[in-house]
């Protein structure tokens, strides 16, 4: 599932009378889509299409992400799954007066077309869908990911419907970066050369879903007279593997350039530091 992230970190790097190349400005993370455990806002088995009736229900927003408590789930004549739940204080602002008074305060949450239909109208939306969406338990904390409606047929109380997904973060693996590490491999075998001294490490704040990619771009800048080359970059870290670039990177005299690397995460728990080799020829 492609959760969207960024960080920053400043780095400055000097080295006397040595002429090299220096990681000086910024590393920047996104994940892809899949990063978030809502897997970000889209319809990708088309469930929207699946709604029975469509126009009873009023579009404020055609896609959200919520989280909280499951407070109570029913299975409903229309085949969906009526879910009602108590939000996290973030998203609080989502419910409303008709919430209040028929929902005791929860928001509504509709899996579509768990169950065979009963209700006729609700018969042949259904036909040729098989839900794929986890039913959760009361007391399970859930992020739910779907459009935000108002149920015209009901009050006009406020409704995730359809969702579109639905995960339980603590069922999900996470991968946390706390600290960036330059290991920096020189021909001669020295830890100064081209890229600076060698190892040295920087704070980071990085987390995403575990088998999730994110990518950095780092900017680096040549301070030498003459061309310079990269081999190389990989992470070192068991189960992480650098997906690009995959080729050399030439630098002309005193140029700077903009490298996005793309990382892919092993699907596992992880919370340390990232390794990154740099081969400098």
């Amino acid at each position: 599932m492609k959760i969207a992230l960024a960080i920053a970190m400043a780095i400055l790097v000097s080295v006397g009378a040595v002429a090299g190349v220096y990681l000086y400005d910024q590393f920047q993370a996104s994940p892809p889509k899949t990063s978030s455990p809502s897997s970000g806002c889209s319809d990708p088995a088309t469930i929207n299409s699946h709604v029975y009736n469509p126009e009873r229900l009023q579009v404020v927003k055609s896609c959200i992400t919520a989280s909280g408590i499951v407070d109570n789930v029913i299975d409903e004549a229309d085949g969906d799954v009526h879910i009602r739940l108590s939000l996290d204080p973030a998203y609080s602002n989502l419910t409303n007066s008709a919430n209040d008074q028929y929902q005791y305060g929860d928001l509504v949450v509709e899996i579509i077309c768990v169950n065979i239909p009963t209700q006729a109208d609700a018969t042949a939306p259904c036909q040729n869908y098989t839900n794929q969406i986890p039913i959760p338990i009361v007391g399970e904390h859930i992020i739910v990911t779907g459009p935000y409606v108002l149920d015209r047929a009901h009050h006009n109380w406020a409704e995730i419907h359809p969702v579109y997904s639905l995960v339980n973060p603590s069922l999900t693996t996470a991968v946390s970066v706390s600290q960036y590490v330059l290991n920096i491999r020189y021909p001669s075998g020295t830890y100064d050369g081209w890229l600076g001294p060698s190892p040295r490490s920087y704070s980071a704040n990085v987390t995403v879903s575990g088998g999730d990619q994110f990518t950095d771009t780092i900017t680096l800048y040549s301070t030498s007279s003459s061309v310079q080359n990269i081999t190389s970059i990989k992470v070192t870290n068991p189960g992480f593997s650098l997906v690009s670039p995959s080729s050399a990177i030439t630098f002309g005299p005193n140029e700077t350039l903009s490298i996005t690397l793309t990382i892919q995460t092993p699907d596992t728990n992880y919370d340390g530091p990232l390794y990154l080799q740099i081969v400098a020829s």
